[in-house]
């Protein structure tokens, strides 16, 4: 007897999971909203949240348990980002997200209200490629890269607002000269008087 491979379990991969072995660029960030797993996210007064349109700042990556004992099925089903925590957020890599919609492999895919993802229109932006097709409410692959845009990255950053603490420099760092560093010439360690 040949064993059914899908006979005891959903061969989907949960929202918010890497979903292929190649390389992944991601930075740690903070909720500024609750952010569902796999939702694509902007940056909005230094925080990220949920993405509404347009060009994303990166893909929020699922938890990951050490001990799941706690979780039952309608715990997962509710599972999420909550505002103040920190997160993985993909820039760059493959992540199994939530779609709003039908979607084909190898379709450009575009976010929605929802900060979900959709099919690309002929009006969305092009935030990256589904890898593998799937049904409404269903999880698909999909593979972005680096947007660097204004609408992704908006805002002013995260400014310090504890009235202990000294203000923020507000103003560019120091830049290092471009010189190279000279020091006089030691003429006695090279042999001269």
């Amino acid at each position: 007897m040949i064993p059914d491979g899908t006979l005891y379990g959903n061969p989907e991969l949960g929202a918010g999971e890497v979903a292929t072995i190649e390389d992944v660029t991601l930075t740690t960030e903070q909720a500024g909203a609750d952010i569902g797993y796999g939702q694509g996210v902007q940056i909005k007064d230094g925080l990220l949240v949920p993405a509404t349109s347009g060009n994303i700042y990166g893909i929020a990556l699922r938890r990951t348990h050490v001990n799941a004992d706690h979780l039952y099925p309608e715990d997962m089903a509710k599972e999420h980002w909550s505002a103040g925590e920190w997160f993985g957020c993909v820039r760059e890599g493959t992540v199994a997200v939530p779609i709003s919609e039908d979607v084909n492999s190898r379709e450009n895919a575009a976010v929605d209200a929802n900060g979900n993802f959709k099919p690309a229109g002929a009006s969305d932006t092009v935030v990256g490629v589904f890898l593998s097709s799937g049904n409404k409410g269903g999880t698909a692959r999909l593979q972005t890269r680096i947007q660097l845009s204004n609408t992704s990255v908006t805002g002013e950053g995260r400014k310090n607002d504890v009235p202990t603490t000294p203000a923020v420099n507000a103003g560019p760092a120091d830049t290092p000269s471009t010189q190279p560093e000279t020091k006089p010439a030691d003429n006695k360690s090279q042999g001269g008087k």
